[in-house]
């Protein structure tokens, strides 16, 4: 055996999930992850309907003002649809836990993620972000899908690994 094999990072972690927790991850990813990612359609709709009132809206097409008009409607609809799929889909989960907690075993290549729905291990290539709030990590497998890790309690050690790993995505 090497030494470098004897020294290779094992961090374990149990975490506790709650619902006020992963209602604010998910707050949080709309308006990080879409909102302000994606804000850009709203504004160029608001940008179109405003050009159209500055020529005389009574000069356009009743198509045209009816798209711009269904444009501007129908963004915040987008992106409340997309808050209330992920609230669903996540504190759904949360609520069929019988006991909301997973056990994280960090390494070195990978972390491999127990809870009462099974098990899996990924390597840190497969992640593509990382975000931080003083309560939460969120790792993203892609852009529109976030796992949760909860902070209140994690030790030091994890979050230096854990913002080791951060730097290595970006």
């Amino acid at each position: 055996m090497t030494d470098d094999f004897l020294k290779a990072t094992v961090l374990h972690y149990r975490a506790a999930y709650t619902e006020t927790m992963l209602r604010k991850a998910v707050r949080l990813f709309v308006w990080r992850g879409v909102v302000c990612r994606r804000g850009w359609l709203g504004l160029l709709a608001m940008a179109a309907l405003g050009v159209s009132l500055a020529n005389g809206w009574k000069e356009d097409p009743s198509w045209v003002s009816a798209i711009e008009i269904a444009a501007i409607s129908l963004t915040p609809l987008l992106y409340l649809f997309v808050w209330r799929a992920h609230l669903v889909k996540t504190v759904g989960k949360f609520r069929s836990m019988t006991r909301p907690a997973a056990d994280f075993v960090l390494r070195d290549a990978d972390v491999t993620i127990t809870s009462e729905f099974g098990s899996t291990t990924l390597r840190w290539s497969r992640f593509v972000d990382m975000w931080e709030t003083p309560e939460f990590f969120m790792l993203f497998l892609e852009r529109d899908q976030f796992m949760t890790l909860p902070a209140a309690t994690m030790p030091e050690d994890i979050r230096t690994f854990l913002r080791s790993r951060l730097a290595m995505i970006k």
